[in-house]
């Protein structure tokens, strides 16, 4: 355990009576399960977390935060891969608490507190047939994933999750309460929508829904990779079938291994694969018929592709990435899937330091490519794909050997023509520092360090994928 400077009792007490939220310090029994995180890898220390009950919270702990010198990170209810929602020796501004799913199914409106995830949201608007653009796995929490851009699977039909928000709730550095929205605080509801979490904390949000479900057509299907060149052949044949995809098919290609799920013979587990996530949203048996040619590229080793409802496709990322495994996950934007970018896939399949990693296409355009790209935030619309590294282990000794691969990785995909100078914030890269914030916002953040002036000019809220003040 880090060294933590311990905060004076007395001035702790004065922040449990000002909150109604719990506040947990390292001396309270619940501290060590109050800073764990989804990603097993991050073992931070905090001075104090909490865990608040309302923006009045929120408010008060960003106070005492600044009256202490504390750095401040705010916590959602999800993933969190690179840590960002714990800082050592700082305060915690725990969202978890704040759950309330608050659906208007006539308007086709939900607001959603911060601290929902994305299995919450769905579980409520799928009972009339309605859903949201949203992050792609059921523990996705919805505010770092939207704030990032949040890449779903109804994305080329229905945008990203910036796309379907309709306003926001926050609280800034001041303690102010802000609604943010096309027609109040425009640029700050501009910036919200891809910017992170840089310019106050929100405490709720609201999205406009959809007709969609409660089942949709799923292709689910893997076929054999056992060298480079298979692997290779196979991601060109997608490429063929994502060329001439409608609108409504949302897909990815992964070159990873068959997971170890108790379904699954487990003299299988382990085995090289390219495998076909794909859902259509829309008519259940169109659908079939437009995902069946990933069904039909040759002899599959697993092929699990139904109709299955909408929440359950999200369910599937729960099996796949579980609470408390080591996660390192990065990603690059490409303009296509080139021969040469295809073949660094294959040769980084090839070179895999374990079973639980993946190499992944995310085919994007469609809706998300109809948004200008300084209508929000989120820069790089013009992406024809997203290329994530997936970096998943158990063991901690394993950790220099999974790291190393994966900037090994990240690195060498760099090197293709086909790959542009971005990367999804949700999954960023291996630079620090300019460079970073350069790759994540794009032409965006010269817009954006100026709005970082506006709301947060002292860097406050800098434990994050991190926009500097522009003065």
């Amino acid at each position: 355990m880090s060294a933590i400077t311990p905060l004076d009792s007395s001035t702790v007490s004065d922040l449990r009576t000002a909150v109604a939220g719990d506040v947990i310090t390292p001396d309270d029994e619940s501290y060590h399960t109050a800073r764990a995180l989804w990603n097993g890898r991050i073992d931070r220390f905090p001075a104090a977390i909490v865990q608040v009950t309302s923006t009045d919270d929120v408010a008060e702990a960003i106070r005492f935060a600044r009256e202490q010198e504390l750095q401040i990170a705010v916590r959602g209810g999800g993933h969190h891969v690179t840590g960002s929602a714990i800082v050592d020796d700082g305060l915690v501004v725990d969202l978890s608490n704040l759950t309330t799913v608050d659906l208007d199914a006539e308007a086709r409106t939900v607001r959603v507190g911060a601290g929902c995830r994305v299995s919450d949201i769905l579980s409520v608007t799928q009972e009339h047939g309605l859903a949201i653009a949203c992050g792609s796995a059921a523990h996705n929490g919805v505010a770092g994933s939207t704030l990032g851009g949040a890449i779903g699977w109804v994305r080329r039909k229905h945008g990203l999750g910036v796309d379907g928000l309709h306003s926001v709730e926050l609280v800034t550095v001041d303690g102010d309460v802000l609604t943010a929205s096309e027609t109040e605080n425009p640029e700050l509801f501009w910036g919200l929508r891809g910017g992170g979490a840089n310019f106050g904390v929100v405490t709720s949000y609201e999205f406009d829904c959809f007709e969609l479900g409660p089942e949709v057509a799923v292709a689910q299907v893997a076929y054999p990779a056992p060298d480079a060149e298979t692997t290779s052949d196979i991601f060109r044949r997608y490429r063929e079938f994502v060329a001439d995809a409608p609108d409504e098919v949302t897909s990815m290609a992964l070159r990873t291994f068959v997971p170890p799920f108790p379904f699954v013979p487990q003299e299988f587990h382990g085995a090289p694969i390219v495998m076909f996530f794909g859902v259509y949203a829309g008519d259940v048996a169109e659908g079939e018929t437009a995902l069946a040619p990933l069904r039909e590229m040759g002899e599959p080793a697993m092929d699990l592709s139904a109709p299955m409802p909408f929440l359950a496709v999200h369910e599937i990322a729960n099996e796949m990435f579980p609470s408390g495994n080591r996660y390192s996950w990065h990603s690059l934007y490409a303009s296509e899937l080139s021969d040469d970018l295809i073949g660094r896939i294959a040769a980084a399949g090839e070179s895999a330091p374990g079973h639980e990693v993946a190499v992944t296409a995310w085919h994007l355009g469609g809706a998300v490519s109809d948004v200008a790209a300084d209508e929000t935030a989120y820069a790089w619309r013009d992406a024809e794909f997203l290329v994530s590294i997936d970096t998943t282990w158990r063991d901690p000794a394993a950790d220099e050997a999974h790291l190393v691969w994966s900037e090994s990785t990240w690195r060498d995909l760099r090197e293709s023509a086909a790959t542009l100078e971005g990367f999804y914030p949700g999954f960023p890269g291996f630079v620090s520092g300019e460079e970073r914030s350069q790759m994540a916002y794009g032409d965006n953040l010269a817009r954006l360090a100026e709005l970082k002036t506006e709301y947060d000019p002292e860097n406050l809220l800098r434990s994050n994928l991190n926009v500097t003040p522009a003065r």
